[in-house]
């Protein structure tokens, strides 16, 4: 059986890895023509690391992920500690690590793996403009003219994925109040007792940071609330006096680490939800990671969910006699869990709107997510 995954992504290169080591052969299609640096931090929980260890990256992440001692939580204006979360022994509870990684420290990992046991699985260059389903088989069009033809189609081309679009006419996307910025600062331009995992929130504004790069850097993600529409995309630069503006109330702390962004640069983009997909398969064609599930970041999870689709497919279309029936199972066994994910993700974001205080962070102790088992956990839900 030839399987075609569109997207190299996080949730793309996962799956390919996780097919090849099941026996499939597979092919990558990525439109880009090489993968890059975003210049972004990634969070993994144990749900997560626990597939990438059993697809052989523990060695390669370990070599530069940071796993915080704790997060504090934080008044904004003030930097007083509200709340203190310290990180647990997640390999004792729960048999895989929680790691904070720079995203392309992770996926370099699995470019390189997958180079290891597939080598030309992933072809760059390979934009795919549409799909035509035929009757056991399906066949992707690409930009430059060629054609190939495919037994399954996997399409994990992201929040933004023109396969769903084409094939479930969704609604359009709708802004959800909140806008992002990110960046990176270099830890060697820092007082050393600003390294270090905190989340100042308040008055509908947050600043998550973490260390990530063996603590090398310090990843930022900030949050605020607006009214109105702004641009989705993930690389669009944001000017930084604009950026330190629009967080002049925070602490000072806060202010000299997102004052010294790698490069002055910042980026900025609008957070909007999707509706929810009932069905993430049509024939032999199917959704993955954020393609099928987009959520908000508030939860950490979306990279996680996706690396996940990826254990569950797998192992679904090496247990069904047919590719139909695969996309049932996996669809019983991941829609739930998506949903709730989505759902509590959205939840998350509304914490930080008010005055910060100790009860409005309830919640935010990880939980059972964390103990799911992608990789020999029960099927079907």
């Amino acid at each position: 059986m030839k399987i075609a995954i569109v997207g190299g992504g996080i949730g793309g290169l996962t799956t390919a890895l996780a097919m090849t080591q099941a026996g499939f052969r597979v092919t990558v299609y990525e439109r880009a023509a090489q993968l890059t640096d975003q210049g972004a931090g990634i969070t993994l929980a144990p749900n997560a690391t626990r597939v990438l260890y059993h697809l052989g990256l523990g060695p390669d992440l370990e070599a530069t992920a940071v796993t915080p001692p704790m997060t504090e939580y934080r008044h904004y204006r003030t930097g007083r500690v509200i709340f203190r979360l310290m990180t647990k022994d997640f390999r004792e509870l729960y048999g895989a690590p929680y790691l904070r990684l720079h995203r392309w420290d992770l996926q370099h990992a699995l470019i390189t793996r997958l180079a290891q046991t597939a080598p030309d699985a992933l072809k760059f260059g390979s934009c795919v403009e549409r799909i035509e389903p035929r009757k056991s088989q399906v066949e992707l069009r690409f930009a430059d003219g060629r054609s190939e033809i495919a037994d399954v189609v996997i399409a994990a081309d992201g929040i933004r994925s023109a396969i769903r679009e084409a094939l479930f006419h969704p609604a359009p996307p709708v802004f959800t109040g909140f806008v992002a910025w990110r960046g990176l600062v270099a830890t060697a331009d820092l007082p050393p007792h600003l390294c270090e995992s905190a989340v100042a929130f308040g008055q509908g504004r947050h600043i998550n940071r973490y260390l990530v790069r063996r603590g090398e850097l310090l990843n930022f993600i900030a949050v605020a609330h607006r009214n109105q529409w702004e641009e989705e995309g993930w690389f669009i630069p944001a000017p930084l006096d604009e950026f330190l503006e629009e967080f002049s109330s925070f602490d000072e702390g806060t202010q000299t680490i997102i004052s010294r962004p790698v490069l002055g640069k910042v980026f900025k983009w609008g957070l909007f939800g999707r509706p929810w997909l009932d069905e993430w398969s049509s024939g032999r064609v199917v959704l993955l990671g954020d393609a099928a599930h987009p959520m908000l970041p508030f939860l950490g999870q979306g990279a996680a969910n996706a690396i996940e689709d990826a254990m569950i497919l797998t192992r679904c279309l090496k247990s069904e006699a047919t590719p139909e029936q695969a996309f049932a199972l996996y669809q019983r066994t991941r829609g739930p869990r998506a949903r709730a994910a989505t759902d509590e993700a959205a939840k998350r974001g509304e914490r930080y709107l008010g005055e910060p205080n100790a009860e409005s962070l309830k919640g935010n102790e990880p939980g059972a997510e964390y103990a799911y088992d992608a990789v020999s956990g029960p099927l079907g839900g």
